[in-house]
Parts: structure tokens; sequence; C-alpha cells
């Protein structure tokens, strides 16, 4: 396809859970729903609106993911800046963990794909390579088979400059979470962070 300009920083117009399921199924790599709706499909409700939508994949299977979304128009995003993306490995040293997506036939920014770590075996955490969880238990499913990340995991994400939207998924969740869960979340956590009143 023949490169455009990006639609604007802030023009979502997100792809619903069915049309990302459509987009996705059948994919040669793994992908998952992941930011605040993954936290949702956990808990099995919605408690607020949501400004993007975010799709985990590994960043050792981008050539993979380009060339499925090869009818995509593609943006790395990273420190309010674009530029196009043709399938090439990420920088994550300059922030660079995720790509945008808007359809040609759109005019929007549809769906954002959070580049993430992980091997054949194990999901592993960017920030801090020595947490890992196998695959098993760091994407699950819902009962109509999409995955999402763990909300443990996701939690951990949020947990780092906790936002005031954070904040309220944090409540919501951390009192969902079974006792794995729980105690991988507790065991990343700083001591005296704000979210362990919530887990007391």
């Amino acid at each position: 396809m023949t490169q455009r300009s990006p639609p604007p920083l802030d023009d979502w117009n997100l792809l619903t859970l069915d049309a990302v399921e459509e987009v996705f199924t059948d994919a040669p790599f793994r992908w998952w729903v992941s930011g605040g709706l993954a936290l949702e499909l956990h808990v099995g409700r919605s408690w607020r609106s949501h400004e993007d939508l975010d799709i985990g994949v590994l960043g050792t299977e981008a050539d993979k993911v380009y060339s499925w979304l090869a009818n995509w128009d593609l943006w790395v995003a990273a420190g309010g800046t674009l530029r196009p993306w043709r399938g090439e490995a990420l920088e994550p040293r300059q922030g660079e963990n995720n790509v945008w997506a808007s359809h040609y036939s759109s005019s929007s920014w549809r769906f954002d794909l959070a580049v993430s770590d992980g091997n054949d075996t194990e999901w592993v955490y960017r920030r801090d390579r020595k947490v890992r969880r196998e695959w098993d238990a760091a994407v699950l499913r819902t009962g109509d088979g999409v995955p999402y990340l763990a909300p443990e995991i996701q939690l951990l994400f949020k947990s780092r400059k906790p936002r005031p939207k954070d904040d309220t998924d944090a409540r919501q969740v951390i009192p969902m979470l079974d006792p794995s869960q729980r105690t991988f979340l507790l065991d990343q956590l700083d001591d005296g962070h704000q979210w362990m009143l919530i887990s007391s």
C-alpha cells in the first residue's frame, strides 16, 4: 500500500471486540488483548470508557505481525511522534513499544499493538527480565476463547506511575485476584505502594 499521512494523534475509533477477533483469529503468531479492556474481560464487566485498544504481540514475531496486517497502515508511536512501521524490530531504549494501526479504509486509529517480550515458553517483563510467567498463566482466555493478558501482569504495568484510571482499575480488580495472582503482584510492587492497602 502507498504510504499516507497518519491520522491525528487523538483520533481514535476503536474496533469492537468482535472485530478484533475477525482481524486476529487464525493469525500465525501469539496475540492477546491487553490494557484496561483485558482487566474488564477478566472481571466480566465494564466500569469505565477506554481511549485506546491494546493488542499484545511479541517483538520476536514482528515480521509475522507485519505480514498479517498487510491491509493496515502501521506507525510506531513513541514520545508523542509517529514514524511508519514496516516490520522492523523496535527500539525499546528509545521508548518504542507501540505500533498504532489505522485501516486503509479508515481515517482513524483502530487499535494499538503493544509489543512485548517473551519466548516460546514464557512471557518476560521488559522492565525487569527476571520477572517471568509461563504463557498459560500470562495469557488467559474468556469463555468465548478471546486471549487476554492476566490481570496481575496488566496491573504490574499500571503500577509504575499509576494515573487516576489505573487506581480505579486496581480498586476494581485486585479484590478479584486469586491467591497466586495476588502474590505475584504484591511481590513486584514497591514497599509502601498505594495499592498495598487494597490488597490487605
